[in-house]
């Protein structure tokens, strides 16, 4: 479901308290039980059917060791009683206890359904043996990951290892008998979690199954502990991110990426529903993205795919990096909303801006440190003025620092020579660029530019912020939109990096033509 579109208001804070909890003094942190997909924050006792499954005994879930002190009986009824000293050491914080049913594994045997199980995995599944003895060990070299993204766990009462109990089903037939579903979780599109278990459909295409079973599984890892107050659509992202994984010849894997194709990474589609998203409307805004609820989960992966984009929009920009990644480890209590401000900052527009012109250009191997753009307000030209910017091959959009006016005749000019890859041998290129390649229909290395309209209420300025001017060596326009000009050489947004060399571009104000006779 796509909400509607909001106007961005550029002067207020205020459509924050819209989308995060806690702005009201009556608003209190969403609890995952309302997320009708995969977030389930509660950790209740589960309780099953089957009488192959025995619960273990309930421990208390607290997140505090308070010590019990006697009475001084010198004391008078109501008089303060001394601390001691274990009152008043600091008080230490426990993660939930452990929760999960106890399977007979040989009576699930029986219906079909294997158990595999790693330090900090216990899967349950029917799907091919070969494949699922596999899934542990990919867990495993995820866990390190996620201790290091969302910090370690803090120990349980009763010290032991954290380990989630998985459920990969292929014939859920088997898991509705063997009584393995909870009631509340009857309704499983592709995955649900619950306090330290989750359950999942299998997949055909070998890097989703694993996929979905990393995301689930960092919804556990990073939801285990209560009082949760992040909005839907980080938690998602968050857990759709971590989840974007890539195995290397050697097996090692590396997670948190960006796809870089789409053969290794079958299934995902995450950047294929944005692209055609795109094709056919502006991309969502940023406060449309905030604005998904749990309702818009169901069956969506166009939400999953917007949550996930605005995560790694944030995650891999050089700017929002460092306090983005602080985000994991103060999801509980108060105080989210401040923190996304803080990572904004007081320019939303800017944020925007950027984020609109990312989603864009995404597509596989989107080189986010090379194409990440820096606004730098431009300057107006007097009549015949000219300015010149160097503009480098290995870059995004630059700023020229020339501030057009609309209905102002400019000419640019570009002189220079670049390479664009190195191999199998570098392509030697002018502004002008190579016409037996090219990148979105125009030649690889052609100047190209843009028009950042000012701040205001023109409700063509997203259109405007997105078209693409191709200049060429030499051209003469008509601004059509009051703004700062941008250029970049035009490559894909994977291929920065082998590009060596830049070009020096020259803007110049032109006189205004004479008035006609009619006119005058």
């Amino acid at each position: 479901m796509h909400v509607s579109r909001l106007e961005w208001n550029p002067s207020s804070l205020l459509w924050l308290c819209l989308l995060l909890p806690g702005c009201g003094a009556d608003a209190k942190p969403p609890r995952a039980a309302e997320e009708p997909e995969v977030v389930v924050i509660s950790e209740p006792a589960v309780s099953t059917a089957s009488t192959e499954s025995q619960q273990q005994p309930q421990a208390p879930q607290v997140k505090t060791e308070q010590t019990k002190t006697e009475s001084d009986p010198g004391k008078a009824p109501g008089e303060p009683q001394p601390a001691s000293r274990m009152q008043s050491a600091e008080q230490k914080v426990y993660r939930p206890s452990d929760q999960r049913p106890l399977h007979n594994n040989q009576r699930l045997a029986l219906l079909g359904i294997e158990c595999y199980e790693s330090p900090h995995l216990k899967l349950y599944t029917d799907i091919d043996p070969e494949q699922a003895k596999k899934l542990p060990a990919v867990l495993e070299q995820a866990y390190p990951a996620l201790q290091k993204y969302f910090g370690p766990l803090p120990p349980n009462r009763e010290g032991t290892e954290f380990q989630v109990t998985g459920y990969i089903m292929q014939d859920r037939e088997r898991y509705e008998k063997a009584g393995l579903i909870p009631g509340l979780l009857a309704q499983i599109i592709n995955g649900r979690h619950q306090g330290a278990q989750f359950w999942m459909n299998a997949q055909t295409e070998e890097y989703y199954l694993k996929h979905l079973m990393l995301h689930e599984y960092t919804h556990c890892y990073s939801m285990i502990m209560e009082d949760i107050s992040a909005p839907v659509w980080y938690l998602e992202g968050i857990a759709e991110s971590m989840a974007t994984h890539h195995v290397s010849a050697d097996g090692k894997i590396q997670f948190n990426v960006m796809p870089h194709n789409k053969n290794d990474f079958g299934g995902l589609g995450r950047i294929s529903l944005i692209q055609d998203a795109v094709k056919s409307a502006p991309p969502r805004t940023m406060l449309e993205v905030m604005q998904l609820g749990p309702d818009d989960f169901v069956d969506a992966n166009a939400s999953y795919a917007w949550s996930w984009a605005l995560s790694q929009f944030f995650d891999k920009h050089p700017q929002y990096q460092t306090e983005f990644r602080k985000l994991a480890r103060q999801m509980q209590g108060p105080g989210f909303t401040e923190k996304i401000k803080a990572l904004i900052g007081p320019d939303l527009i800017a944020a925007n801006d950027a984020w609109l012109l990312f989603v864009r250009n995404l597509q596989p191997g989107y080189d986010s440190e090379r194409a990440m753009i820096t606004f730098h307000p431009g300057k107006d030209l007097a009549t015949d003025a000219s300015v010149t910017q160097e503009i480098a091959s290995d870059r995004g959009w630059q700023s020229s620092g020339v501030h057009v006016t609309r209905g102002e005749t400019y000419a640019v000019s570009a002189s220079g020579m670049f390479s664009l890859a190195q191999k199998p041998k570098p392509w030697q290129s002018t502004a002008d660029g190579i016409t037996f390649q090219y990148f979105n229909g125009q030649p690889l290395g052609r100047l190209l530019m843009m028009i950042r309209p000012d701040p205001g209420n023109d409700p063509t300025r997203v259109q405007a912020l997105l078209r693409v001017y191709p200049q060429g060596s030499q051209a003469t326009w008509m601004a059509p939109a009051t703004g700062t000009l941008y250029f970049r050489l035009n490559d894909a947004w994977d291929s920065l990096h082998n590009n060596e060399g830049a070009v020096q571009v020259t803007v110049t104000r032109q006189p205004q033509p004479q008035s006609t006779t009619a006119e005058q």
